[in-house]
């Protein structure tokens, strides 16, 4: 079972915002001043691979709460949220991630502060993510975008469950600090992207909830041009092979039948497998505004051509294990 090691009284009592800083494009001072900050909130900034911060000085001085983080390298995103855990270790008791890239309503630290203390069995958090295309012009690549990556975090009229196969994204989610800390969870540092599926992955494993809620919700700023959209796609292509196949079944099959099965038997099923991925993407988009059917077919064009590169992935890999 899953370890809550909470005291009578509450110690889900402060809050640390992890903000990853890796665009700068974004307009960060402006984020910032977007969140109410109480005495138990302070904000972490995590700075990628960047020397210069624009408004920096500003930035300090809304707030003696916030502080910069430097990651020197560029760094994945997973190896940057995991500097965000080991700061807020023994020191915070729950860890808000959310990205440079979005646009939070001013509670939205309250609101997931609050529900931790009043949930205390949840593991994880998630409030809802707005794609773009709800307030931008109609652009069929944003709005692939949005619906292929926040239909996981469409705003719910009640909170519910978040059950496989789906996950919350780690651009507006928050997580107890113990219950990382007691079942020594960590981020896969090897994923480029996927790392939020790795993570909800493992919270299941140890019997954790991941929930969410009807507030708390932001607005993400997605990809607008075809190379943007098809680079993000084709690494999401590719850590499937990763985070949905290797992952759970190498172990079980051993090397030589693992990868057997994958070389002949994934070609086979791979169009009904990114069917059955497609409806699953489409069906909570469909359950709250119909029109969202018309998006079925180019859904499934993407998930197919995500599809290729997951085999792509794979025949890398087996060509990496004939060489070692």
């Amino acid at each position: 079972m899953a370890k809550y090691n909470l005291s009578k009284k509450t110690r889900v009592s402060n809050l640390l915002i992890c903000i990853l800083y890796h665009d700068v494009k974004t307009d960060l001072l402006s984020l910032i001043k977007n969140i109410n900050l109480n005495k138990n909130i302070s904000i972490l900034i995590v700075v990628d691979g960047k020397k210069k911060i624009k408004n920096k000085e500003l930035i300090l001085k809304l707030n003696k709460r916030i502080k910069f983080l430097y990651s020197l390298q560029k760094k994945t995103v997973a190896h940057n949220r995991n500097l965000g855990l080991l700061h807020a270790k023994n020191k915070f008791d729950t860890i808000l991630y959310i990205d440079s890239d979005v646009i939070p309503e001013k509670k939205i630290a309250n609101y997931h502060l609050n529900f931790h203390s009043k949930n205390k069995l949840i593991s994880i958090i998630g409030g809802p993510v707005i794609p773009s295309f709800f307030k931008n012009n109609f652009n069929i690549w944003e709005v692939l975008d949005g619906c292929l990556s926040w239909f996981t975090s469409i705003k719910p009229n009640f909170k519910r469950n978040i059950d496989r196969p789906y996950h919350l994204p780690t651009c507006n989610l928050s997580i107890k600090m113990n219950f990382l800390i007691d079942n020594q969870i960590f981020f896969d540092e090897k994923l480029e992207t996927g790392e939020d599926v790795d993570l909800c992955n493992k919270v299941r494993e140890k019997n954790g909830k991941i929930m969410l809620i009807n507030k708390a919700k932001v607005y993400h700023q997605d990809r607008k041009n075809f190379k943007d959209f098809f680079n993000h796609h084709a690494k999401w292509g590719r850590h499937q092979y990763y985070t949905l196949y290797k992952k759970k079944f190498f172990h079980l099959t051993g090397r030589i039948i693992f990868y057997s099965f994958f070389l002949i038997f994934y070609p086979i099923f791979m169009p009904i497998i990114n069917l059955i991925s497609t409806l699953l993407t489409i069906f909570p988009w469909v359950k709250s505004n119909i029109k969202f059917i018309f998006l079925l077919l180019p859904t499934y064009i993407v998930h197919l051509i995500k599809g290729f590169f997951t085999y792509f992935e794979f025949l890398k890999d087996l060509m990496n294990t004939k060489n070692k």
